[in-house]
């Protein structure tokens, strides 16, 4: 079988086009020559279009802290210029808007001497999250925009945690996360338009979250996440890197791009407060003035 798969360059590209991981070919020009079916899967992006397209045009990648890889410290760049393996988690923009955090591998492409050919990239999900149907118990208790529990679920979920919290002994991290400026947005563009501001948020915040991690809905414009035995500082670091990743994140709206502008506050429950107190203790991950709202963004798109 191993020589048929060899010999048989169709049958071998099938093989590669399947993988569960995302691959994608780039020369030395940096324009993309190969993007698989799971590269199309995680980023949202068709072969069609992107294959032809220097690669910053399409790849837009950021740390957890929110900032860019570009210029010589780009793994590509290096795998290309040195003509060695590079490997790094990273934060893929979907073509959504969202953020996808991956795990890449850069390779060279030998060429006859010492030059290279090109560079292949491979990689795949940090956390492998799916939307999946709701099943029969879930059923009307899904945000319909979001896929999120919904407040009413969230709420009873709190309960329960703040219960059992109770009788361990163990506390837990809340988190309260608000999208800015949806009201003036909306104001502007119509109720419609909110709709993917949360659709983006939910979507980055469930990616960026560890799996065993609760998301659900809180108010119209907000979401609250649940972490199991959270600390201050794994709270704020949490936080914090959440805002980064929001801050990040893009909405296509009528061929215009906005940034989702956010609001994130946190408090770890310990045994005897009740949900109010915990709503009252929360604190800002972030300074005010850093954050930048979807209204914020359409006045300045408007100049």
């Amino acid at each position: 079988m191993s020589s048929t798969l060899l010999e048989n360059p169709k049958l071998f590209r099938h093989v590669v086009e399947d993988l569960p991981m995302g691959i994608y070919l780039v020369d030395r020009e940096r324009r993309i020559r190969f993007w698989n079916h799971g590269a199309e899967r995680i980023t949202g992006y068709l072969s069609h279009e992107v294959v032809g397209q220097v690669l910053e045009d399409v790849v837009h990648a950021c740390d957890k802290q929110g900032n860019s890889f570009g210029g010589e410290q780009r793994p590509v760049t290096v795998t290309l210029t040195e003509r060695r393996p590079q490997s790094c988690t990273a934060f893929f923009l979907h073509k959504d808007g969202h953020r996808v955090p991956v795990k890449a591998r850069t390779q060279p492409i030998p060429e006859a001497g010492s030059t290279v050919a090109g560079a292949t990239v491979l990689f795949e999900e940090v956390f492998a999250y799916r939307e999946e149907a709701p099943g029969p118990i879930m059923y009307g208790c899904l945000d319909s925009n979001t896929g999120l529990p919904s407040r009413r679920l969230t709420q009873a979920l709190l309960g329960e945690c703040i219960a059992g919290m109770e009788e361990s002994g163990v506390g837990f991290g809340l988190l309260r996360i608000r999208v800015l400026g949806l009201d003036e947005f909306c104001a502007k563009h119509g109720p419609q338009s909110i709709k993917p501001f949360l659709r983006t948020s939910a979507r980055t915040l469930r990616h960026s979250l560890n799996t065993d991690y609760f998301l659900g809905c809180w108010g119209e414009n907000e979401f609250v996440a649940v972490l199991p035995s959270a600390s201050p500082v794994t709270m704020a670091t949490t936080a914090e890197t959440l805002w980064n990743l929001l801050s990040h994140s893009e909405i296509l709206w009528w061929g215009d791009r906005f940034v989702v502008g956010s609001e994130i506050a946190y408090t770890v429950a310990t045994p005897g407060k009740d949900l109010e107190t915990l709503l009252q203790e929360l604190k800002p991950a972030h300074s005010s003035n850093k954050a930048k709202s979807a209204a914020a963004v359409a006045a300045a798109n408007d100049k």
